[in-house]
């Protein structure tokens, strides 16, 4: 992923930038390491864009390489912030723009990951990811189906998107069950991205949803053969209707409610 941001950009990153932005970050972490407490600071654009020769979008494609090898270390709360930071260095970096769209909502930050898209949109109109992962974000974390089938409309007539893409536009809201609809827009994203990071994510949500529909499945056989749902799924084990339980990829619990449906927790 890392080679390919850096081929898109189409720019000579210089020893020198590369340098400066080191600099600026190395003197950032030593101040940081006397408050330990305090999430990192963020070097301002204004700050680096009066120091970086004018080469805005080698900044913006240094930081963002930097801020994913560091993804896992980085305080969840500054995440927004992070992404606005950098394309405010580069407006046209469509990448960070598409990568909160579909990320933050995992992450707690909703409105800031349409706050973000739709920046994106207005200053990258040619990218069909960052519309297609802010209609996955209204479908379903804000279960905004009108919004969704917009930006979903949207990316399909963004020059550049996938068949495949175009296919689900079109199909959206014609199915009556948003969770087979959900599962095959992940699996597109999964089939369409060349971001490790997305497509793990992608990848957990659809195994998430197969094991969703694999415990309805052993749900329904217990009630067909003993008359009553299971109390736990423990039972669908106990009783021989399935070897395990599959490990959830999100860590989660699944619990069977009075009326046979699968509770979250």
């Amino acid at each position: 992923m890392v080679l390919s941001i850096i081929k898109n950009t189409k720019l000579l990153i210089t020893p020198a930038l590369l340098g400066l932005i080191i600099s600026f970050q190395y003197y950032y972490d030593k101040l940081e390491t006397r408050r330990p407490i305090i999430p990192p600071t963020i070097i301002p654009a204004q700050i680096l864009r009066l120091t970086n020769l004018g080469l805005d979008s080698a900044t913006g494609v240094i930081l963002w390489i930097q801020a994913i090898q560091k993804m896992t270390d980085v305080p969840i709360i500054i995440l927004p912030k992070l992404i606005r930071n950098i394309n405010d260095i580069d407006p046209k970096f469509s990448y960070p723009y598409a990568f909160a769209a579909l990320l933050l909502p995992g992450a707690g930050f909703p409105d800031e990951a349409v706050e973000i898209a739709r920046i994106g949109i207005e200053k990258n109109h040619a990218d069909w990811r960052i519309p297609y992962y802010l209609a996955t974000t209204y479908h379903i974390f804000l279960k905004d189906r009108q919004s969704a089938a917009f930006y979903f409309d949207l990316a399909s007539i963004t020059p550049g998107a996938p068949e495949n893409i175009k296919t689900i536009a079109v199909r959206y809201g014609a199915r009556k069950n948003p969770r087979d609809q959900t599962k095959e827009i992940w699996t597109s994203i999964y089939g369409t991205t060349g971001d490790d990071i997305i497509k793990e994510r992608a990848r957990d949500y659809v195994i998430q949803i197969e094991i969703l529909e694999f415990l309805e499945r052993a749900i329904r056989i217990h009630k067909e053969k003993y008359g009553f749902y299971p109390k736990n799924t423990d039972d669908l084990i106990t009783r021989k209707i399935i070897k395990e339980i599959p490990p959830s990829p999100f860590e989660v619990e699944y619990h069977i409610q009075t009326d046979g449906q699968i509770n979250i927790q």
